[in-house]
């Protein structure tokens, strides 16, 4: 698994969201590097990590990152990348000193008790029109997560050009990326973490509704959150500013 490490201070991971690769935090990765060590994880079959069966699978996953990262530090994850910090933070508890989600919630897809989600049918969909058509298949999601937001078109210019440095994700990573999206329910881990925990979510995301911030303080109430207007489901492209500042405000409390 391919890991960049940039800046100087306190060690902060960083996991990406599906289909993407850890450039594109770039902005934000740019700023937060004048305080914090960051690691940049590429998720396995993303970026310049390599591919391997089963690589993707929630045990497998937070067992590999616990052996190449640090013993403690500050956890970033957006979307996808938040739903695996929620699963590492449960099972090491101890090496997790701060858990900020951008744009994640502990389960993606509504369940009978659990209606602030997506529908489960939307991420299949993708799933399917993979085989057919990867890129035009990223491009769709590329547009799901910037709609409705204040800088739409140059957040979907900056994650298309972003998405492109690299060599494309494996499909096989893609499909396992979307399957974890789909079955995995960390509604429980998620409501025993002891770490201090904040969630940023834009007020324009497609994927996730603010109405969730609402159920999750109920599910661990020491739980902060905060609402960027404006935003969609990539608030740290279209408002870096404000989301470093809100991550680094989080970090110094």
């Amino acid at each position: 698994m391919h890991i960049k490490v940039m800046g100087q201070g306190p060690d902060l991971v960083m996991l990406h969201g599906w289909s993407m690769h850890s450039a594109v935090w770039h902005d934000l990765a740019e700023g937060l590097a004048k305080h914090y060590t960051l690691h940049l994880v590429d998720l396995p079959g993303h970026g310049q990590s390599e591919w391997q069966p089963g690589a993707l699978e929630l045990d497998v996953l937070v067992n590999n990152l616990a052996n190449k990262l640090p013993e403690t530090a500050y956890w970033l994850g957006w979307s996808l990348g938040g739903l695996i910090s929620i699963a590492f933070a449960g099972r090491f508890p101890d090496r997790v000193k701060k858990l900020i989600l951008l744009s994640a919630t502990p389960c993606f897809v509504q369940v009978d008790d659990w209606s602030y989600a997506m529908d489960a049918s939307v991420f299949k969909a993708f799933s399917d029109n993979l085989e057919d058509d990867q890129a035009a298949t990223l491009q769709r999601f590329l547009l799901l997560q910037a709609r409705g937001s204040d800088h739409s078109r140059d957040t979907i210019r900056t994650l298309t050009a972003q998405l492109t440095i690299e060599k494309p994700p494996v499909p096989a990573a893609l499909q396992a990326g979307l399957k974890l999206l789909i079955e995995t329910d960390l509604r429980i881990q998620f409501s025993t973490l002891s770490c201090p925990l904040k969630m940023i979510l834009g007020d324009r995301d497609t994927l996730i509704p603010k109405s969730m911030l609402d159920k999750a303080r109920q599910l661990n109430p020491k739980l902060a959150t905060t609402v960027l207007a404006g935003a969609g489901h990539a608030p740290f492209i279209s408002q870096p500013t404000q989301c470093q500042h809100e991550i680094e405000q989080f970090i110094n409390e």
